[in-house]
């Protein structure tokens, strides 16, 4: 038979202690490299998911979750942006039922330059223009899988029941 040999009680010790001291080291080391990799990222802020309706022929055919971001120019502050979210949200969705974000050749997502163009504009009239470099769409889930639409079955967005 061999026999085992055991760690002794001083190796478990000292390496015990070695884990215990670089632990705030390694950790302060990790948070000095994220702060500086913040500074060099633009800022940004992550609008909530929003529901942006479909419309084709004046009826509502599916709804699309909609995450947006918006890349903010430097130096701007976020709590102007936090305490006028509500405001942005509310146009977005007013704009997505009377002029629809619809793509003609698929019911399962937004027409994102439309929306990014709105949402940009938005963002000039209630914060001032220059805060927002850009808006990206995120993510688009939509609620319902459909069949892509025929070719003639929708109108364009532009003249629409909605749109007289």
């Amino acid at each position: 038979m061999t026999a085992r040999r055991t760690p002794s009680r001083r190796f478990l010790l000292a390496a015990v202690a070695l884990t215990l001291a670089a632990g705030p080291a390694l950790a302060s080391a990790k948070k000095e490299k994220k702060e500086g990799e913040e500074q060099a990222l633009d800022p940004t802020y992550k609008l909530g998911s929003m529901t942006i309706p479909i419309i084709v022929n004046g009826r509502i055919v599916n709804y699309v979750f909609v995450a947006l971001t918006l890349k903010l120019a430097l130096g701007t502050e976020m709590e102007s942006f936090k305490d006028r979210e509500p405001e942005l949200r509310d146009a977005i969705v007013r704009a997505a039922y009377k002029t629809p974000f619809t793509r003609t050749d698929t019911w399962k997502e937004v027409d994102g330059p439309r929306l990014t163009s709105f949402v940009m504009g938005q963002c000039a009239a209630l914060f001032g223009k220059g805060k927002v470099a850009s808006v990206e769409i995120v993510k688009q889930i939509p609620r319902q899988q459909l069949m892509p639409p025929q070719p003639n079955a929708a109108q364009s967005a532009d003249s629409g029941p909605l749109n007289p």
